[in-house]
């Protein structure tokens, strides 16, 4: 007589598929990585949580050309003494930018 029984847990869709592919990818099947992480969770009585989410790659490269660019001084805006010069600035930078969008 087998020693194993059906854990029923109701998760979002999209996250099944997801580990369903995932696990696929690896020749494994979902139930083996359910059962792996609750036996280490029943070993170290802990969870990680994370709520860290991951950049997209297009949001990545653009940080990195920011980044890029304020190292060589290009593309930062100029220092402010007050308030309503910094917004003149700001819409200036705004409309030029709108206008590249249109072209």
């Amino acid at each position: 007589m087998s020693n194993k029984t059906v854990l029923n847990v109701k998760i979002d869709k999209d996250l099944k598929e997801q580990a369903q592919a995932t696990a696929k990818s690896m020749g494994l099947p979902v139930s083996i990585v359910v059962s792996a992480s609750l036996k280490e969770f029943v070993k170290t009585r802990s969870i990680t949580i994370n709520d860290e989410g991951e950049l997209k790659p297009e949001v990545i490269k653009e940080l990195l050309q920011i980044s890029k660019d304020a190292k060589a001084g290009k593309n930062i805006s100029p220092e402010f003494d007050n308030l309503e010069d910094s917004f003149i600035w700001l819409d200036k930078e705004v409309a030029k930018e709108r206008k590249n969008l249109k072209k």
